[in-house]
């Protein structure tokens, strides 16, 4: 029996693109059988990432969403997670450094491109890379700072993982999951 059994049933992960959101919650998902909030899928309409969605329809969503008896949310809109902050009883931050971000996002990327024929465009591609280097000199709450602030201000577990490694070393304490590798 790991360490979280029984204990994490309504997760957030935040953290910059590309530091392994997804791919985490993911995983968890399937060990714990728990559903995923994706919050790009709310944010943006469907299609892309080019058209925000109404923000009353967004926030109706995730009121509804904190109802469940179990999830796991993730994304890096800091003002979305914190809408669940009430329900939530565990956070994770996936404090990574640009270098693991980058490699994450080329990485996502180039599978996107093998797995469906398509990924984002090289603009686009380059423009996401551009936005996400930037996450530790922004402001607001999709930023380094922001992330910083919500992660002092959440009243539940905290967990923070700055390294690979250290999202294996935590994946290593709820059974059946193994991510990286």
């Amino acid at each position: 029996m790991g360490v979280y059994d029984n204990k994490m049933e309504r997760v957030i992960i935040i953290g910059n693109s590309g530091s392994g959101k997804t791919h985490l919650a993911q995983r968890m998902s399937g060990c714990l059988d728990i559903d995923v909030i994706h919050l790009d899928e709310l944010f943006w309409e469907p299609g892309g990432f080019n058209q925000t969605r109404p923000q009353d329809v967004v926030y109706a969503e995730i009121a509804n969403y904190a109802q469940g008896q179990a999830w796991i949310v993730e994304g890096v809109f800091g003002e979305l997670a914190k809408e669940f902050f009430l329900s939530a009883d565990t956070l994770i931050w996936l404090d990574m450094d640009w270098a693991t971000c980058m490699a994450g996002l080329r990485a996502r990327h180039v599978e996107r491109m093998q797995s469906h024929g398509q990924g984002e465009t090289d603009e686009s591609f380059s423009e996401l890379l551009k936005w996400a280097s930037e996450y530790w000199q922004r402001v607001g709450p999709r930023s380094y700072k922001g992330h910083q602030q919500l992660f002092g201000e959440f009243k539940g577990r905290k967990i923070r993982l700055a390294s690979r490694r250290a999202v294996e070393n935590f994946m290593e304490t709820i059974p059946g999951i193994r991510i990286w590798g």
